[in-house]
């Protein structure tokens, strides 16, 4: 059979603008705080050095850092948030959070959150080893119910379902609220890059709740649950920064991790972090809201501010045992957690959280929750220098936002230490319509998406307008509104890119100026379209509850002028959503789900997350997806894979909450994040092949230039051999694990699952590969790694198999001797059968310079290759056994390697529903995917693009081969009937 051919290319430029103003600052101080095993739990707490004032226009605060003067009206800001809105956000009013804080601090140092039976509904099999990239994390319960737990969830079974069929409980609260003592709930999650599958010996994990905690969980004994784990207290960690008022209430809203930066500006601002000089680790980014305005900054502003950005840097190092000033985890803490940073305050609310992009820009909600009159998206750039880049914001000074409606969009920039500079644009501009949204994530290209609820229409009955948000859609949308939806945006254009394109060579083209960037202003989303901030600078992905909006609107501007699909979906105007962005661009959402309690309790028998996938991320649109009938999953059961001619609330269905036992309703969901792939730029101790040093500990952080690694083994990435072709050791026994036979050869129980099928016709030798060699020069090969900077047909026609995205001159190790470049390199699981490669901000050799002065305007883009997952295993070695399921490299079995399910279409000659595989036995996808690409292909500069199987004659064989067809087609131009040159 012969092997098919996919490579799909989907296109985004994705740019950063470079604009610098200077403004003031000093930045953050450090809180004594220890991490602990279990059951020891140790609080932050403050210091109190005296605030003092420098000049006229800037304050220093107790913590080292310094504010800026603020200046100017606040848009109507006075007075306190009404208690009825709080109410319809989900948000406890807990009569002393200070006291709620200590009080489950000492229930959990006690064993008192007891270790209650899992309540998640799935099966407890999730191997927490296997890759987190292909997981979600959730928390499940909220108040009236009986349980409080977070939770990962995922669908591994290797059917690809869009289905959830495991979990694995990472914390337990249950109990904690019980009897109205304590008034909380766990609101918002994260997954850090620090698991198992990704090198390290343990799995790191953040989740928030409603008065004011993050906790950092941490799992070192594989079981899944957090045996260690720190509390971190905002209201604490916020006296640093001004002034608490008695009744301060403090809730988690949004938390959002950027998986690789140089941490050298914590240390450069605060000499108590000298432990994060030189390291490069992550940054966890949290967002609250206050719900009192109980913080105001220190004089002489005294500004009160409801919501704000803080950032904590978290290096892989282990804590030590003397515990310096700044550091927040305690010794033995197998990560050192630093102290908060301010990055933004407002004197808005946030209800949607935080997000982080490829590039380590941050986005941010604030919303008028007073006098309703919009929201906006912030986006925080870390535009520095030419001289230095680390992907971090951690400057000297933060900003204080004081509206929704900067000049041009631009909020200015906050600045410090050397060469750091964050500029702050208002991304999304501002609309009533985004007032609505109520949960952000980015996916892959730096695309921005948001949850929004069901619009405000004032004339609508009592029973509708409780599923409704608080504002008005903008009238262009008409008096209907619009419904629960999730919207994407981009930024691709509104600058340009100076230097790009100035070649050197005996031929060169010269485009500088004329390649758009991105402005830091979210696109308009149609061509010929007058930007209208909440009316065109969005795509709809998908429409749930509510009016329709249509395609045949010539205001909105709406993908390729077709009408996005619309299921029952219910996006619940609460604080306590969700929306995470998977590595292929699928995307889950939180349907009601809304905690037990609030006042309008607007889906008090729907709590689910839907999937939608989306194989053409270019249209931000959720595909048409056929999967069963109206059934609902029933974990391991998929709910019967027979479609319908429909693509509705049922083909999406990803999880469905437990029911309460006592109140005989379904759980409520809170907070939705996914894992990350391997980034090798943080050196682990786990190699991801033999002699393999990238992203090691001892070895490289990216590839040098000209240079390659391998082989990597693709199990390696997952090495709780529950994600890599699937699970077949637990039923319904769908995935495969054998990898006996293949290149290079495994041995050991367990070891296969993915196998990727490439170079002739399956079951030709040598065609069936277990690992790959990672290039340099944008592009992998199978067998033997190649350096080659030199890009000729010939030699990829010759060499070894090669499968190029970007066959070019690049350097990813470009970092060295132009550190105002940061090139980041990752790989990983995105789905049970699909396995991702990736350069990220990668700049052209002999144009780093370039790169440099234009804040990363480089190359960023990936391969995804697909393991067919279904039909024979092509690479096991054992005997067949119809009657054993299980493949584990030691008995015969099945040799089935799935299948996965069938996704069905209407016939359009017959009308009939014909199920097919999305990917047919022996096939080996392809899958290029493009960002921001600055690469030209000028002839002396050439790229190349595709795969060859290599080993084959350098010219074309002799005889008719070959059509030229740009020849052809101008031949038939002139003359239809004319004889089309051979060549």
């Amino acid at each position: 059979m012969k092997t098919r051919r996919v490579v799909f290319l989907a296109v985004v430029l994705v740019a950063i603008a470079a604009l610098t103003v200077p403004l003031i600052g000093r930045s953050a101080h450090a809180f004594n705080v220890s991490g602990s095993a279990r059951p020891a739990v140790t609080n932050v707490a403050p210091t109190t050095a005296p605030t003092t004032t420098v000049g006229q226009d800037v304050v220093r605060l107790p913590n080292g850092q310094h504010a800026e003067r603020v200046e100017g009206a606040q848009e109507g800001q006075a007075g306190r948030v009404g208690p009825d809105v709080w109410n319809t956000l989900g948000i406890p009013r807990s009569k002393d959070p200070a006291g709620a804080a200590k009080k489950i601090q000492q229930r959990l140092k006690g064993g008192g959150s007891g270790d209650l039976t899992i309540q998640s509904g799935q099966p407890a099999i999730l191997n927490p080893a296997s890759a987190l990239s292909d997981a979600l994390m959730t928390n499940i319960g909220g108040r009236d119910n009986q349980f409080d737990e977070v939770t990962l969830i995922a669908d591994w079974d290797g059917r690809e379902d869009c289905a959830a069929d495991r979990e694995a409980k990472v914390d337990d609260f249950s109990g904690i609220p019980a009897g109205g003592e304590i008034d909380f709930v766990l609101t918002r999650t994260a997954i850090s890059e620090h698991t198992r599958a990704n090198g390290w010996n343990e799995n790191v994990y953040y989740y928030g709740d409603s008065v004011g905690n993050v906790w950092v969980g941490v799992d070192n004994t594989g079981d899944s649950k957090a045996d260690v784990f720190l509390q971190i207290n905002l209201p604490t960690v916020l006296a640093a920064f001004g002034s608490l008022l008695s009744d301060d209430q403090v809730t988690i809203t949004g938390l959002a991790v950027n998986p690789v930066a140089d941490l050298t500006s914590f240390a450069n601002v605060n000499g108590s972090f000298a432990g994060f000089a030189g390291v490069t680790g992550e940054i966890l980014y949290v967002t609250y809201t206050d719900t009192e305005s109980g913080l105001r900054l220190a004089p002489p502003n005294n500004t009160p501010v409801r919501s704000g950005l803080l950032a904590f840097p978290i290096s892989d190092a282990v804590s030590p045992a003397a515990l310096p000033p700044g550091i927040l985890s305690g010794a033995g803490f197998p990560v050192t957690v630093g102290g908060a940073f301010g990055v933004a305050f407002s004197v808005f609310s946030n209800i949607a959280g935080v997000a982080v992009d490829d590039d380590g820009s941050v986005y941010f909600q604030q919303v008028d929750l007073i006098q309703f009159t919009g929201a906006n998206i912030v986006k925080v750039l870390s535009q520095d220098t030419a001289a230095f880049q680390d992907r971090s914001l951690a400057t000297n000074g933060f900003l204080t936002i004081t509206s929704l409606n900067p000049t041009a969009g631009q909020y200015g920039t906050t600045s410090g230490p050397v060469n750091q500079i964050n500029k702050f644009t208002n991304y999304s501009g501002t609309s009533t319509l985004f007032g609505d949204i109520v949960a952000i994530n980015t996916g892959p290209c730096n695309v921005l998406y948001a949850a929004v609820s069901r619009s405000l229409v004032a004339t609508d009955d009592a029973a509708t307008q409780l599923t409704e948000g608080l504002f008005p859609a903008p009238s262009a949308f008409g008096a209907a509104g619009t419904p629960s939806m999730v919207i994407s945006f981009a930024d691709c254009s509104g600058a340009f890119d100076v230097c790009s394109g100035v070649a050197t060579g005996a031929v060169s083209t010269n485009v500088g100026g004329n390649l758009p960037a991105a402005n830091g202003i979210a696109d308009v989303a149609a061509t010929g379209l007058t930007l209208s901030a909440g009316v065109n600078n969005f795509r709809v992905f998908v429409q749930g509850n509510g009016p329709a909006i249509a395609a045949t609107n010539p205001v909105i501007g709406l993908s390729s002028g077709a009408t996005p699909l619309k299921v029952d979906m219910q996006i619940d105007y609460q604080a306590h959503a969700g929306i995470a962005v998977s590595e292929e661009g699928t995307v889950f959402v939180i349907s009601g789900g809304a905690p037990g309690g609030p006042g309008k309790n607007p889906s008090p028998m729907v709590t689910e997350v839907l999937c939608f996938p989306d194989v053409c991320p270019a249209d931000r649109r959720a595909d048409f997806v056929d999967l069963r009938g109206n059934t609902l999953p029933n974990p391991p059961a998929s709910g019967g894979n027979v479609g319908d001619g429909d693509s509705d609330r049922f083909d999406h269905i990803f999880y469905q909450a437990p029911i309460d036992a006592v109140t005989l309703t379904p759980a409520g969901l809170a907070g939705l994040s996914r894992g990350f792939l391997r980034y090798t730029n943080r050196l682990a101790p786990n190699a991801m092949g033999t002699g393999v040093t990238l992203g090691q500990t001892g070895g490289q952080q990216v590839l040098g230039d000209n240079a390659t690694a391998g082989t990597i083994i693709f199990e390696n990435l997952d090495p709780g051999h529950q994600v890599a072709g699937g699970d077949d050791q637990n039923t319904p026994f769908r995935g495969d694990d054998n990898d006996g036979a293949g290149t290079p050869p495994l041995t050991g129980l367990l070891s296969g699952g993915f196998e990727f099928v490439f170079g002739g016709p399956v079951g030709t030798a040598g065609c069936v590969w277990n690992g790959f060699f990672w290039n340099s020069n944008g592009n992998i090969t199978l067998g033997i790694g190649d350096t080659s900077n030199v890009v000729t047909v010939p030699a990829f026609r010759s060499g070894a198999p090669k499968i190029a995205p970007a066959w070019a001159d690049l350097n990813p190790n470009s970092r060295v001797l132009f550190p105002g470049t940061f090139p980041v390199m990752a790989v990983g699981f995105a789905n049970v059968n699909a396995f991702k490669i990736r350069w990220i901000n990668v700049p052209e050799f002999g144009k780093e310079a370039c790169a440099a002065a234009q804040s990363g305007l480089t190359n960023t883009f990936s391969i995804t290759l697909y393991d067919d997952g279904t039909g024979i295993d092509e690479n096991a070695n054992q005997p067949l056994n119809p009657a054993n399921p299980i493949g584990n490299n030691a008995v015969p079995f099945d040799l089935q390697e799935g299948p996965t399910d069938l996704v069905f279409r209407t016939e359009p000659n017959t009308n009939v529903i014909v199920g097919c595989s999305p990917r047919p036995q022996g096939s080996g996808f392809i899958v290029f995917d493009y960002c921001r690409m600055d690469l030209l292909g000028t002839p002396d500069r050439p790229v190349l693009v595709g795969f060859s199987i290599g080993g084959l004659s350098p010219l074309n064989p002799p005889g008719l081969c070959e059509i030229n067809i740009s020849k052809s087609a101008a031949a038939a131009e002139l003359n239809p009937f004319a004889v089309l040159p051979d060549s």
